[in-house]
């Protein structure tokens, strides 16, 4: 079926469902509880709220970069820092306050009295220091693999019971931000003292946020209940104490009609990723749709240099970037909840530089370079050398609720200037033992409201999206990390963007973006900066 026939579908569904609500009405049912001004009224506490996702849990590192396990984790482990996603401002949280030193090599934290882990151990400057050693330097007896996030740290030394001192080897900007990420939540000693298996179960998180594991097999389900002592919020949230909900269900439902249909029938009260097609259904439903940008990286096509592949060339490379439609993407593939791409970081990312005049669509010149390459066309509209055809496989990335949508746009943009594209889609295993770097195009991201983000990505010591050594770029991605003069730092993360895109190094696809569905009844849903689901202030009317 056609993305316009499904599109078209989708608006009858709608209507249909616009119709049934409406004699549910003459029949005497009712939508939701806020009273006849449409004001929910006061926040109250108690209620269990449902969150289906379509991705199923896997181990529970805390480190461990699945949207789906990521939106539970988040409620479980403070962070010493808080990025406010408003403003985009650190803030404290479990460090109360934090001195930097001249040369940015040397943080001392004061850490927040009276926090307590859901063991009922005791926050202090020992465990903190535990929590980011083992981070920075991983530990071999145990199986733990460094954190490539901690890049450049040194060490932590004990004060005071209240108070550590960071030290890096050297300076980075990004440094408070990396602590107020999900992946760095503070943990109990029970936790670090774990071997990497037994961290990867769902009981072994023990945190000091908001809400504690309370039963699920942690592969489908998972209970949060909440810590009815907890009082340690950071102070920009909307209210302090305990959160207002008692109890989070979370469900794995990989079907989206199932997930929606269950919205509609208030079985689910929050669903995550709603295709974009359904999102006027949830509307017209009575419920809520909630668009998140997820900072850091756009979501796009990372070409591997290492992979034997005409894209080694960059005429080839630069082809397919101008043979590539972002308007159309969204328009066919997505909806106005996402952004078009128009950088290699998602707007709203701070000091993304925009990049549209690498990604404007311009298909007469993929021609051209095509042309030049020594790539011609063949009788059936496909190119052609050396009696090779032009053809590539792209992947359905499991990990992406639009993939399939967003790739078949892709193949029909390319078909048109002589590009074959082989759509395949493997499950969430295959596609994981198959993706490495002989695959030419893998679609990925990665998400961090900060552009040092850039470095994780394409740092040929770190991800190497690449899968190459490219000294020039690696030196701009220190440059800019090293940075801590905003005017300057911009200039470099506007030159790494000039670099990536003149060598079309990517193909930058849209913005990506958490959408999720609500009932009407879901008050206060908030994400933290990288839209991953903070439910401390949600409460049901």
């Amino acid at each position: 079926m056609k993305l316009s026939q499904r599109r078209a579908l989708s608006r009858r569904g709608a209507a249909l469902v616009a119709a049934v609500l409406l004699l549910s009405a003459c029949s005497g049912g009712t939508q939701n509880t806020a009273n006849s001004s449409g004001d929910p009224g006061k926040p109250q506490y108690g209620g269990t709220l449902r969150f289906y996702d379509p991705v199923n849990y896997t181990a529970w590192q805390i480190t461990n970069v699945l949207w789906s396990n990521s939106n539970v984790s988040t409620n479980l482990a403070d962070r010493l820092t808080w990025q406010n996603p408003k403003t985009g401002k650190i803030e404290p949280w479990l460090a109360e306050s934090w001195t930097i030193s001249p040369d940015h090599l040397t943080y001392t934290f004061k850490i927040r009295s009276g926090v307590t882990f859901s063991d009922g151990s005791k926050l202090d400057a020992k465990v903190v220091k535990d929590n980011l050693d083992q981070h920075a330097f991983g530990n071999k007896q145990l199986g733990v693999p460094p954190d490539p996030f901690f890049a450049n740290y040194s060490g932590t030394k004990v004060v005071d019971p209240r108070t550590v001192q960071v030290t890096l080897l050297k300076p980075n900007a990004g440094f408070l931000q990396v602590l107020s990420i999900y992946r760095t939540g503070i943990l109990a000693e029970s936790y670090l003292k774990r071997n990497w298996k037994d961290k990867g179960k769902l009981p072994s998180l023990i945190g000091s946020g908001p809400f504690v594991v309370a039963g699920g097999n942690g592969t489908t389900n998972v209970v949060l209940k909440r810590r009815d002592d907890y009082n340690w919020a950071p102070k920009s949230f909307e209210h302090q104490g305990k959160a207002y909900l008692s109890e989070i269900r979370f469900t794995t439902v990989p079907e989206q009609s199932t997930a929606v249909g269950a919205l509609q029938s208030q079985q689910a009260d929050v669903v995550r990723n709603i295709a974009p097609d359904d999102e006027e259904t949830v509307k017209v439903s009575g419920g809520q749709v909630k668009a998140f940008p997820a900072q850091g990286e756009s979501n796009q096509l990372h070409i591997s240099l290492a992979a034997a592949a005409p894209t080694r060339s960059l005429q080839v490379r630069r082809a397919l970037q101008a043979a590539t439609d972002r308007e159309e993407i969204n328009s066919i593939a997505l909806s106005p909840s996402y952004g078009v791409a128009k950088s290699i970081l998602v707007r709203g990312t701070p000091q993304a530089p925009d990049g549209s005049a690498y990604l404007a669509y311009n298909p007469a010149k993929a021609k051209r370079l095509l042309e030049a390459a020594g790539w011609k066309t063949g009788s059936d509209g496909i190119r052609r050398r050396d009696g090779k055809r032009l053809s590539f496989t792209l992947y359905v990335t499991p990990y992406y609720q639009v993939s399939q949508a967003v790739v078949e746009v892709l193949q029909s943009q390319w078909k048109k200037v002589g590009v074959e594209a082989k759509i395949k889609s493997p499950s969430m295993s295959q596609y994981e033992a198959e993706i490495g770097k002989d695959t030419v195009f893998t679609q990925n991201q990665l998400s961090r409201a900060e552009p040092d983000i850039l470095r994780s990505a394409w740092n040929s010591d770190m991800a190497s999206a690449t899968y190459t050594q490219l000294t020039e770029l690696n030196s701009l991605l220190q440059a800019q990390v090293a940075e801590f003069d905003p005017a300057k730092r911009t200039d470099y993360i506007k030159a790494i963007q000039d670099y990536v895109l003149k060598n079309a190094l990517t193909i930058p696809l849209y913005d990506e973006t958490q959408v999720f569905g609500l009932r009407s009844n879901v008050q206060q849903f908030q994400t933290e900066a990288v839209a991953r689901s903070q439910f401390y202030n949600t409460w049901l009317s």
